[in-house]
């Protein structure tokens, strides 16, 4: 037996597995049997479509063409196929099909939609079809752009004979193939050019514009070699929830699972020519062209706003800060407020500051990020994210970024984002409008700066003349990768000016961030040393770590469980030391904090830790290396008083051996 033959077998062994999905449906068993038979039988008789013998003999691409017909017995089967696996999908949104009836043939429409499996552009036809007279003809004009590799496997060849398809090549393929990229090219080219005449037929190009299945079910980025066929045309925006239980990525074995589809109304991105203006229908939406910036990019992220609106909250993914964190019930965009309430002005470009710049967005506010590279600022608010820090998830409209010191000047909250190795790159220009401006400074940066005080809030009252009524701090155990995820996240103040606390509250609060009070709300010096503090004892949590596994091997929960307790009172004594309320440390800035950044999965300061145990010394500075490097500037480092901290600063400050401060370490703590 061949490995081809074998590898068949294994495929038709495991797809007759899905004969108990269609006898839970209603078929009998001999039923069930038949049309899985008929399944295999068609798509091994199916043959791959001409288009395909291109990439054999790219000179009859002329003679081929791109385009693929409807095949009349695999679609009727794949209807029959299908019917079963999708009873469970409900259809949303019919009664906006009906306002494409005096569209279809005379302007170009594209359908696009959101992409989670090999089923949903067979799912598209068979729910659209079955939606009554409208839907079927919609779905019978249908007209999908599709990869070559979607033809190659039998299992998924035989939906796209459903429908029309026109054959494409993704960026990637042809990187991998670069002998054939100039025939690519050329595929894509004439594709295009005959999407453009079967719109003017009547037919509806349907896309994928994530451009690749999402893997975890949340939208991704819209690419932009989709522009040109959505830019002046009409788009049906379709959101699909569902198809992605249905057919797993790895594996053939179907599930009833429940879904749905939802036809969100008609809208013209775009222009079309004054002609067609003048007789186009007054009931669909037009999004126009902005009058300044990035026009592709504009168009694209709204795309991504339509097929989104009817997504559940949390499979917005790239787009999920666009929308309004207070709202549970719908999504409501955020948008830019005409008499905002807050002038919210964020001093410096960070991971923390970024996520409570969209925190806070949700709010009827304006924000703006000051940072002093010009040309980072402009790339930023050209395309709407930040690109050094997250340049994965777009940003609301109402946060913009600047690099004129003169945004300070009308700021009534400013927001202290830099973290404190970046001081002298943010805070010299914008020092007298920080002084002349008597708005309040929030910081939300943990770490240690490297002055003889040491904490943020000190520098900014002690160095740079603020005074105090003006300082508070917010903190607590959270990661700002996950707060803009929108994973539920809390935040505790402490203020000198008790009467900030209700308002930061308000504004710091959402349906997925909590923010209250500090344990002792005044002890801004404890809030802010368990968020600088709990960053060293995490890069030391990782030394041990690291080391311990390296030796041992396996699990070694048991070690660091039982070592967090003597790490967590070494840092609350030296927090005391430092001026700090020792039961402040028992709050969200404290031991919560501590507890993440010694055990969370996301923490960067153990990472660092556990990688120098391993003998890697990490480039990007972490906020516990920068604490462990200026805290003998604060405290004498006295190995018997201090143990671990004062092992951490050898290994990683002064470059001494690990394996040697381990020893000693490991019998000094048992002696406690």
């Amino acid at each position: 037996m061949t490995e081809k033959e074998a590898t068949l077998g294994r495929w038709h062994k495991e797809f007759f597995e899905n004969i108990h999905l269609f006898m839970k449906s209603g078929l009998s068993e001999s039923e069930a049997k038949a049309i899985l038979e008929e399944f295999l039988l068609l798509s091994q008789a199916t043959p791959k479509p001409k288009v395909m013998e291109i990439f054999q003999d790219p000179d009859r691409l002329e003679e081929i063409g791109v385009y693929t017909d409807i095949k009349e017995e695999p679609r009727n089967f794949m209807l029959k196929f299908l019917d079963p696996i999708i009873k469970k999908f409900t259809v949303e949104g019919v009664e906006n099909l009906e306002l494409l009836n005096d569209v279809i043939g005379k302007y170009p429409v594209t359908l696009i939609s959101n992409h989670l499996s090999h089923l949903d552009a067979p799912a598209i036809f068979t729910l659209l079809y079955g939606t009554g007279e409208m839907g079927k003809k919609i779905a019978q004009s249908l007209v999908f752009i599709a990869g070559r590799l979607a033809f190659e496997p039998d299992f998924t060849r035989l939906g796209l004979y459903m429908f029309g398809t026109l054959l494409v090549c993704s960026k990637k393929d042809m990187a991998d193939n670069p002998s054939l990229s100039d025939v690519m090219t050329k595929i894509n080219m004439r594709a295009f050019r005959n999407s453009q005449k079967l719109q003017a037929d009547g037919r509806i190009i349907s896309i994928f514009p994530e451009g690749t299945r999402s893997r975890d079910g949340r939208l991704m980025p819209f690419v932009d070699t989709v522009y040109h066929y959505v830019a002046n045309k009409v788009i049906l925006p379709i959101s699909l929830e569902g198809t992605d239980r249905i057919l797993p990525i790895e594996g053939l074995l179907f599930n009833q699972a429940v879904g749905k589809l939802v036809i969100g109304k008609p809208v013209l991105v775009g222009e079309l020519t004054k002609k067609e203006m003048a007789t186009f229908p007054s009931h669909i939406e037009q999004i126009s062209f902005p009058g300044v910036g990035d026009k592709k990019q504009f168009i694209i992220d709204n795309l991504a706003l339509l097929v989104g609106s009817n997504l559940n909250k949390h499979k917005h993914g790239t787009y999920r800060n666009l929308y309004k964190g207070d709202d549970q019930k719908s999504n409501q965009l955020i948008s830019t407020p005409k008499e905002p309430k807050e002038r919210i002005v964020i001093l410096g470009s960070s991971n923390m500051s970024v996520a409570v710049g969209c925190v806070l967005a949700n709010k009827n506010v304006e924000v703006v990020v000051y940072q002093p590279e010009e040309e980072v600022t402009k790339q930023c608010n050209e395309e709407r994210r930040d690109i050094v820090h997250y340049p994965i998830y777009k940003l609301p409209p109402n946060i913009t970024f600047s690099s004129d010191p003169a945004v300070c000047e009308n700021a009534t909250l400013f927001i202290q984002g830099t973290n404190p190795w970046d001081f002298d790159a943010v805070f010299p220009k914008i020092k007298t409008y920080l002084q002349k401006n008597k708005s309040p400074i929030i910081n939300v940066i943990k770490g240690f700066t490297g002055s003889k005080k040491g904490l943020i809030l000190e520098d900014l009252h002690e160095l740079m003349g603020i005074e105090r009524d003006r300082l508070a701090v917010i903190s607590g155990a959270c990661y700002p990768d996950q707060i803009m995820e929108r994973k539920i996240s809390g935040f505790e103040i402490g203020s000198f000016e008790d009467s900030l606390i209700p308002k930061l509250s308000a504004l710091f609060t959402t349906s997925y961030v909590f923010t209250r009070p500090a344990i002792n709300s005044r002890d801004t010096k404890g809030v802010q040393l368990g968020g600088a503090l709990k960053t060293v004892y995490a890069v030391a949590m990782g030394l041990v770590e690291g080391y311990f596994k390296r030796e041992l091997g396996g699990n070694v929960d048991n070690t660091l469980f039982h070592l967090s307790n003597r790490f967590f009172n070494e840092m609350v004594s030296i927090g005391v030391l430092l001026g700090g309320d020792p039961t402040t440390f028992n709050g969200l800035s404290g031991m919560t904090d501590f507890m993440l950044a010694c055990f969370g999965s996301d923490t960067r300061d153990r990472k660092y830790g556990y990688d120098l145990a391993y003998g890697t010394r990490p480039e990007k500075i972490t906020n516990g290396f920068y604490g462990l490097k200026v805290l003998p500037n604060l405290i004498n480092l006295d190995e018997k008083r201090h143990p671990i901290v004062t092992a951490s600063y050898r290994a990683v400050i002064q470059n001494e051996n690990f394996d040697n401060i381990a020893d000693s370490l490991q019998l000094q703590l048992a002696r406690i």
